[in-house]
């Protein structure tokens, strides 16, 4: 916005008028009944600010969802550009909420993949029998390094479903969450192999959510494993993270790991 002030200075008796513009906030912007127009001399009477241009746009404020989320207090109906997220969001009161999402339950559902780069058909992770007569379990941490993560589609408030640096997939208390496991694997020995994969969220709860998968196909006969569960994160999920954990009953190789990880419900 910027104000004319006219300035009369006498000078060698003449008569000089000057007229100064100062720019307060934008360049050429007016003010007319209380309505401010960028590039206009006429703003629409429906609108507080007008802007017209015909070969450049609004640039919005841009920030991580940190930034964003550092925010204090902020006021109902803020809008910034999520750098983390690729998306526009405003604040609705109770939550940061992308745009082009209609509802609140809508808001609050999403997915994100991660798949591991690490291990592969030739560089796999094997993990040992479990023991003479399988009685003694060998549980180790399905690893992913989440190499490729597609999150374009994750809620408006969750930065991330998968922390790789802890390999702990992250629920709120009360959310109701679906997770789909993938990966490949190969037996190292002639006999009927069983593996066994479940979710460990420590704590009193330990291990829930197991999944057994046998294979009756002799050593090096690549398998594939897919498992899609809908689980309940609780308040000791929301505290220590869930784990995938993975044991077998004969060597294995297991490689092409991937995780899809897809919101329901948000918790009340």
């Amino acid at each position: 916005m910027f104000c004319i002030i006219e300035t009369y200075i006498f000078e060698s008796n003449t008569f000089i008028m000057k007229t100064i513009f100062t720019s307060l906030i934008f360049l050429f912007c007016v003010v007319s009944f209380a309505q401010v127009g960028i590039n206009t001399n006429l703003p629409d009477t429906s609108a507080v600010l007008d802007i017209s241009s015909t070969d450049k746009g609004l640039l919005m404020p841009r920030m991580s969802t940190a930034q964003k989320e550092a925010i204090v207090n902020p006021a109902t109906g803020l809008i910034v550009y999520d750098t983390t997220l690729n998306s526009f969001v405003f604040y609705n009161g109770v939550a940061w909420v992308s745009f082009g999402v209609s509802g609140a339950s809508s808001s609050s559902t999403g997915w994100a993949e991660y798949k591991d780069g690490t291990y592969t058909s030739a560089r796999p992770l094997t993990i040992a029998a479990r023991g003479t007569g399988g009685l003694s379990p060998n549980k180790v941490t399905l690893s992913n390094d989440a190499r490729s993560v597609v999150d374009n589609q994750l809620p408006a408030d969750v930065a991330t479903f998968f922390n790789a640096s802890n390999q702990k997939i992250i629920g709120e208390n009360g959310d109701g969450i679906n997770i789909l496991i993938e990966f490949k694997l190969r037996p190292n020995t002639q006999s009927e192999a069983r593996v066994t994969v479940a979710i460990d969220v420590g704590g009193a709860v330990g291990e829930i959510y197991s999944n057994d998968f046998v294979m009756t196909k002799a050593r090096g006969v690549e398998h594939h494993y897919l498992h899609s569960f809908n689980a309940y994160t609780d308040g000791v999920w929301e505290a220590n993270g869930g784990t995938v954990k993975i044991s077998s009953t004969d060597s294995m190789d297991i490689y092409d790991i991937r995780f899809l990880i897809t919101r329901t419900h948000k918790a009340l």
